[in-house]
């Protein structure tokens, strides 16, 4: 009797602490879902302009929307949990129509939704490096986009999703954003600087600031790869992601094909020379 009450007493205090957990997960991720963020007081400093809405268009696909947000930017899911938790990549045509410029900016570069709640799982703090000029573009090529329904539901939390919040393995966007990395207000036209500004907006997500690579992605120092490379050999190796024989690049093959395919013949060069240069703007 006695042994049969021990059990049943801790089996009382478990279950009273797997609610106490729960509640505690459920109350901390809340309240990071809910916190309102302070918008930039200067989201966008070049207005968006029709005339940009081509470039717009290349540089949506340069950035990856059309890889989160869906072929037909409609909305995408993003990540699914074990127990239902579900993100979506919201419809960006739909937004396109019911958001200000500064909104939609705000939301790209600094991962802050217009009611002042964080984006989550939205690369800001990669964004936050492209230059006013680029989102501007961007941001007339959403405005050129019929409103189209919503592909998928809406994001929906569950305690799987809540717990990873909590842990920081779903980290609030806005918390990750440093502002003093905000890009210039035109993208550069120096090649030189131009190289500057694309592997510092796209390749240091995956190969560190001074491209020296990364080991937890298993990234190679581009300062090294690029002298098995002539001016021919990278230029190809950017339209068709066919590296040098001996360099493996399956990552990197597949960025090219999906997104950097996109870069124009002077992106290309611009990289390429600022990669070899002696020494490089800072």
């Amino acid at each position: 009797m006695i042994a049969h009450q021990k059990r049943r007493i801790r089996l009382l205090i478990a279950l009273g602490l797997i609610i106490a957990a729960a509640w505690g997960v459920e109350s901390i991720s809340t309240q990071a879902l809910l916190t309102h963020h302070a918008l930039p007081a200067q989201a966008l400093a070049v207005m968006p302009s029709p005339s940009a809405a081509n470039d717009g268009n290349r540089l949506a696909h340069v950035d990856g929307c059309f890889g989160c947000h869906g072929d037909q930017l409609t909305g995408r899911v993003v990540f699914n949990g074990w127990f239902g938790t579900q993100i979506v990549a919201p419809n960006l045509t739909r937004l396109a129509h019911q958001e200000t410029d500064a909104q939609l900016a705000a939301a790209i570069r600094y991962g802050v939704n217009r009611d002042g709640t964080s984006v989550i799982e939205m690369p800001s703090k990669e964004f936050i490096k492209s230059s006013d000029s680029d989102v501007a573009a961007i941001i007339a090529y959403l405005r050129t986009l019929p409103e189209r329904p919503d592909l998928v539901g809406k994001t929906r939390w569950r305690f799987d999703g809540r717990t990873m919040l909590v842990m920081g393995l779903l980290p609030s966007e806005s918390t990750m954003v440093n502002a003093s990395d905000r890009g210039p207000l035109q993208t550069p036209k120096s090649p030189l600087e131009l190289g500057r500004y694309i592997t510092q907006s796209h390749c240091s997500v995956c190969h560190g600031p001074d491209l020296s690579g990364k080991t937890i992605e298993s990234s190679p120092d581009l300062r090294v790869s690029i002298v098995h490379y002539s001016p021919t050999a990278f230029e190809h190796f950017f339209r068709t992601g066919e590296g040098q024989i001996g360099h493996g690049t399956g990552t990197m093959t597949k960025m090219i094909r999906s997104r950097f395919k996109y870069l124009t013949a002077a992106d290309v060069d611009a990289i390429y020379l600022y990669l070899r240069a002696p020494t490089r703007p800072s």
